[in-house]
């Protein structure tokens, strides 16, 4: 099974596509996971395609798209598992376009105030996944404050400490470029 991530900007290149038809026709236990913020880069969805959903796609290639909230990590999980079940039980490819929303600029050379109101990100920031879920958590009795905070600096000093280490990783090889690109004789 291979799980495949990517930003909906990605769904207008073509080799994209050619990865789907290529799924799709041969039947290939692949999960194709895109994350759906609303804008590739500056542009927003409605001047890159003319669907609603990218997950609508799928069925130009012959198999299931499903869409969820990318802000409720219960209802990913859900389609991810599903998703992944039918990939590894042979059931083919599945696109799954997980809705949701990017508070800051695409790069440090994005200014993102060109193509989205300061209005437009509030609104969202309100919505934050990481705090209705806290809430959620809370309202269930399976956290309080003192865990969730614990768990943030705990999943912080993670991040960073990986941070750190590929920093301090020696670069590859020149010559590894092309190693698994093509054929090598044995």
């Amino acid at each position: 099974m291979v799980g495949c991530w990517f930003g909906d900007g990605a769904t207008s290149e073509g080799d994209w596509h050619e990865g789907l038809n290529f799924s799709g026709i041969h039947r290939l236990p692949v999960v194709w996971f895109c994350e759906n913020n609303k804008y590739a880069i500056s542009v927003p969805q409605s001047k890159q395609m003319a669907v609603k959903d990218v997950a609508s796609r799928a069925e130009a290639y012959g198999f299931e798209g499903v869409v969820a909230d990318g802000n409720d990590p219960l209802a990913c999980y859900e389609v991810s598992r599903r998703a992944v079940d039918k990939a590894r039980e042979g059931g083919g490819p599945t696109l799954v376009e997980f809705k949701t929303y990017r508070f800051f600029p695409h790069t440090s050379d994005d200014d993102d105030r060109t193509y989205r109101s300061r209005e437009e990100v509030d609104e969202a920031k309100a919505n934050d996944p990481l705090k209705v879920f806290a809430e959620y958590l809370k309202d269930q009795g399976l956290a309080d404050d003192e865990r969730i905070e614990a768990t943030r600096v705990e999943v912080k000093a993670g991040i960073d400490a990986d941070v750190e280490a590929a920093w301090n990783d020696p670069d590859p090889e020149s010559e590894s470029a092309f190693r698994y690109v093509f054929a090598e004789d044995e």
